[in-house]
């Protein structure tokens, strides 16, 4: 049956938040500027791991000295002799800034996979190694379970894992269930946290009172585009309720090697009219997307962590659809915050678009419970606030 909303809703303001301790600077122990070393990669490389550390280290500015050291893979870098040579310079320059500069804290961000987990791991031993005393935390940004599985499977490498975790100090998950697979593996359950990511609210909030209007048959996609991510999914499922939606308008955002057959499937389907593909974006266009948006959609099948812009989608007022997939299950339930599919298949996502454009009462009360949800717990300062406490107990550690 064909639904025909003429009418846009206007949402409340965006919630305050909780005051940050962002004017308070943070000492370490021994009394001098606490100082935290952060490993990640270029941090011109667009997505989300990138995102969140230049949130962070930006509200963390006057309370940690927060240095960055930047590891991975370089442009134009081909071949495994290329790749050898890069990591021997990393671990080489890492070992150096060691012996130059004292910190309290060595951050690193690793993705629980069999590629790169191995890599990571390696910095934390040169780290107890070069400085003893400095604390190393492990934050893990992706997880594997196939990998996590054939880590358990092999001796010797469920060996290095569980050996190199009882040299990590702390380590900091996107989800409970994670947590629950490490203590498995005998890593101490007080050593796990699980926290969270985050959105920059400053941004988004004079965006939400300029655009204070959704569009209630407006949906976005918005992903790096990887077959597991659903995006393929996410234009079917359009394709099957467009015709009784008229007025609908899927918005798919971002970019990647599953382009050029997104886009076959949208012109196969007749419906490039009325999919609007936009590329990556970010900043004050990917705020203004969320902001006219009913439905968020992300039927991912990928080993995520916590995608950030699922957070973003829900302070921006958005009704999400996605699949209980790493932390996803920690911040979304299901019929509270949106719809957690069973399967990312075309048929159970297109099934959760109809309802909630059949029922516009429905999407606006979900809306607006996630955008209070969101604001109260991951609004950047109350996270940057959070981490900086875990810098400052491990600090205190150092010298107990």
């Amino acid at each position: 049956m064909s639904q025909h909303v003429n009418t846009r809703e206007a949402l409340a303001p965006p919630p305050v938040t909780p005051k940050a301790a962002s004017a308070r600077t943070l000492s370490s122990p021994h009394g001098a500027r606490l100082r935290a070393l952060v490993i990640a990669h270029d941090a011109r490389a667009k997505g989300g791991v990138n995102n969140f550390l230049r949130i962070m280290r930006r509200k963390m500015r006057r309370r940690v000295d927060v240095s960055r050291f930047a590891n991975g893979r370089r442009h134009k870098e081909q071949g495994k002799v290329a790749t050898m040579k890069r990591l021997a310079y990393d671990y080489l320059r890492f070992a150096v800034l060691l012996t130059r500069r004292r910190f309290d804290v060595v951050h690193l961000n690793p993705t629980l996979d069999l590629s790169s987990l191995p890599r990571e791991m390696a910095f934390a031993w040169i780290a107890k190694l070069v400085q003893p005393k400095a604390k190393v935390l492990l934050f893990y940004r992706g997880w594997d379970w196939k990998a996590l599985e054939a880590i358990q499977a092999s001796g010797w490498k469920r060996r290095a894992f569980q050996a190199t975790h009882g040299r990590v100090d702390r380590v900091l998950l996107l989800s409970s269930g994670f947590k629950d697979a490490l203590v498995v593996e005998g890593v101490g359950a007080r050593k796990i946290h699980v926290v969270s990511t985050m959105f920059e609210g400053d941004k988004l909030r004079p965006v939400l009172e300029r655009l204070p209007v959704k569009d209630p048959q407006m949906l976005v996609f918005m992903s790096r585009f990887l077959p597991a991510k659903g995006g393929a999914a996410t234009i079917e499922a359009f394709a099957q309720v467009a015709g009784d939606f008229p007025r609908a308008r899927l918005c798919m955002a971002g970019d990647g090697p599953d382009m050029p057959r997104l886009r076959a499937l949208a012109h196969e389907l007749g419906l490039e009219h009325r999919i609007d593909f936009v590329g990556y974006v970010g900043g004050e266009t990917k705020m203004e997307l969320l902001a006219r948006a009913r439905l968020f959609v992300l039927p991912t099948a990928h080993p995520e962590g916590m995608p950030n812009a699922v957070l973003e989608a829900m302070a921006a007022g958005d009704v999400i659809i996605t699949t209980p997939i790493g932390g996803i299950t920690d911040a979304v339930e299901d019929g509270l915050n949106g719809s957690l599919l069973r399967s990312p298949d075309a048929q159970s996502v297109a099934r959760e678009i109809r309802r909630y454009f059949e029922d516009p009462q429905l999407a606006a009360a979900i809306g607006a419970r996630n955008r209070e949800k969101a604001w109260r717990l991951w609004e950047s300062g109350v996270v940057a606030d959070r981490i900086a406490e875990h810098y400052v107990d491990l600090a205190r550690e150092r010298v107990d």
